[in-house]
């Protein structure tokens, strides 16, 4: 689901939301003004790594590694996920 940043004239807050394309908020979630929402383009963080980059290998090669780097990080996240413990705030 993408995520939106939507900015409220009322009280000058500033936050993230995620929601479908075709849902739009009006509502400020933190003043609840109805109708003073205009929605932001979100920043894009990008992460380069410049350091272990050797200049004899093929681009191919430095790709691969980077997603396998990636697919390591993303499996190690999901297994810390899996193993945390909800605690229900009743």
């Amino acid at each position: 689901m993408p995520k939106y940043v939507y900015f409220c004239k009322g009280c000058e807050a500033l936050f993230e939301v995620k929601h479908s394309l075709s849902k739009i908020y009006t509502i400020c979630k933190f003043c609840e003004t109805e109708g003073s929402l205009e929605r932001r383009p979100s920043s894009v963080f990008i992460s380069k790594k410049h350091g272990n980059l050797n200049t004899k290998s093929k681009p191919g090669s430095v790709v691969t590694a980077t997603i396998e780097e990636a697919r390591e990080s993303l499996k190690n996240e999901q297994h810390r996920l899996k193993n945390r413990e909800y605690k229900n705030n009743e």
